[in-house]
């Protein structure tokens, strides 16, 4: 159900599993909407983030308490059903915006139940798709449930777009957008790349398997016994232990060890280590459109990621970075090759190329522009 607004001011509610997540992601669309005017009112669970997002004029902020990302019991998801409709009854939005697959789930039957217009966005598809099992299918069967109640679904590439359209949401739901976008202000370099005789190559994102990072550790091993210290490997990042994907702290010691890998843990301001490296890593399974890929090429820095959903609209192969096979470290350490193997001006001229596609199709302004535009036109 889709209602006209002939209101000068639009009331919208953007709900996600954390305030980080709004903080760190999409902080271009609720500023998009506040300078459209609209009145703004994010429905978040309290964690040290919501505090940021507090500073931020004339934007609402309601905590969920029943919002619960780890818990997968059948009340505590009931709870957050209940709790979410009566939300979305006492405020009264005329759209919502649902980010992660609870509010997407629950939060779109909430909605339609008092029917309210609301779009859920699929950042990724995550543990739950990437691995078969009975996860994947009550997940899969919840997206057909709440699809029925769901104005419409925001993609970040088009993979996820074609896999939900064929087996989940029919074809006359869905429209793919370039990810969220990276501030392509805040992440550039006055600094080319060095030209040392070491040559850095890091990988930046969770310590999961399906992030690719068991086999970035084995071809920085076989690297290693290729080009000794004329390479260095770095990983930045946490163990992510509320992920089934998670690896152990265990497996990472002895991996780094092996591999001769230089551990930076988790940072909270990547680019100085992102102007600091050469070529920045991410072999994952499947993304929805990888952010850290998105900033190393807004710094002008090539990458080399898999031929997988998300990640291969990053990269133009052997223009702005490598695209290889996931789930192959052999893979990874012939792309790392080929980077190796390439003079100074090729490489500078990589980055660059990465630097000229960032600002013409992922900056997140134009990704704002776009989402303010499908969201507007939901509204009938």
């Amino acid at each position: 159900m889709t209602r006209h607004i002939s209101k000068p001011n639009p009331h919208i509610i953007i709900v996600a599993n954390t305030a980080w997540n709004i903080y760190n992601f999409r902080r271009n669309v609720v500023e998009k909407f506040v300078n459209e005017l609209w009145k703004v009112t994010l429905l978040i669970p309290s964690d040290p983030y919501a505090a940021h997002l507090r500073k931020y004029k004339n934007v609402d902020i309601v905590i969920l308490k029943q919002l619960n990302r780890e818990s997968t019991t059948l009340m505590s998801n009931v709870n957050l059903y209940k709790e979410l409709k009566a939300h979305y009854a006492k405020l009264k939005p005329d759209i919502i915006l649902h980010y992660t697959h609870k509010p997407n789930i629950f939060g779109s039957m909430a909605a339609g139940k008092l029917g309210i217009p609301n779009i859920s966005t699929i950042t990724g598809l995550g543990y739950a798709f990437l691995h078969k099992g009975l996860l994947k299918q009550i997940t899969t069967w919840l997206y057909r449930r709440a699809a029925h109640r769901t104005t419409q679904f925001i993609f970040e590439n088009e993979d996820d777009l074609a896999l939900f359209q064929s087996s989940i949401i029919g074809k006359k739901k869905g429209v793919s957008v370039k990810g969220c976008g990276v501030d392509t202000e805040y992440y550039q370099t006055r600094l080319p790349l060095s030209q040392d005789s070491v040559t850095t190559f890091t990988f930046i994102g969770r310590l999961l398997t399906d992030k690719g990072v068991i086999e970035y550790l084995k071809a920085a091993k076989i690297v290693h016994s290729m080009w000794g210290p004329k390479v260095q490997f770095q990983i930045i990042g946490q163990i992510d232990q509320s992920n089934p994907a998670a690896i152990t702290t265990q497996e990472l010691s002895q991996l780094i060890e092996e591999g001769n890998v230089e551990y930076l843990g988790f940072q909270s301001d990547i680019r100085p280590h992102i102007e600091a490296s050469q070529c920045i890593v991410l072999p994952s399974y499947r993304e929805g459109m990888p952010r850290t890929m998105m900033e190393a090429l807004s710094m002008s820095r090539p990458v080399i990621t898999t031929k997988v959903a998300g990640c291969r609209e990053i990269v133009v192969d052997n223009k702005n970075g490598y695209l290889v096979e996931a789930r192959s470290a052999s893979s990874i350490v012939d792309a790392v090759n080929q980077y190796l193997h390439l003079n100074y001006e090729a490489r500078v001229k990589m980055g660059q190329a990465g630097r000229q596609l960032a600002l013409e199709v992922f900056d997140d302004q134009k990704i704002a522009d776009e989402i303010f535009r499908i969201v507007s036109g939901s509204l009938g």
